[in-house]
């Protein structure tokens, strides 16, 4: 759980910069809520065009996705 909390802010800086920093705030607000259907989206929005972004970009998303989906299965057996 700790690292989901440690790399959003680095996920946030990457929404920002194709997104703007509105975008920026709704995702970090749905990580900190435990909104993880909608943090998950915004991801996939990103994924959809992975021409836009750059250098590791990509890969830091998916890892992103990894994490909160564990993090989901998580909270179902709790």
């Amino acid at each position: 759980m700790q690292v989901v909390y440690t790399l959003a802010p680095v996920i946030a800086d990457v929404i920002s910069a194709h997104c703007g920093a509105a975008a920026r705030g709704r995702f970090l607000n749905a990580c900190l809520r435990g909104h993880w259907d909608e943090a998950g989206s915004m991801i996939d929005g990103m994924l959809v065009e992975p021409w836009h972004l750059r250098g590791n970009q990509e890969a830091r998303l998916r890892e992103f996705l990894k994490l909160i989906s564990a993090e989901q299965v998580g909270e179902l057996h709790d």
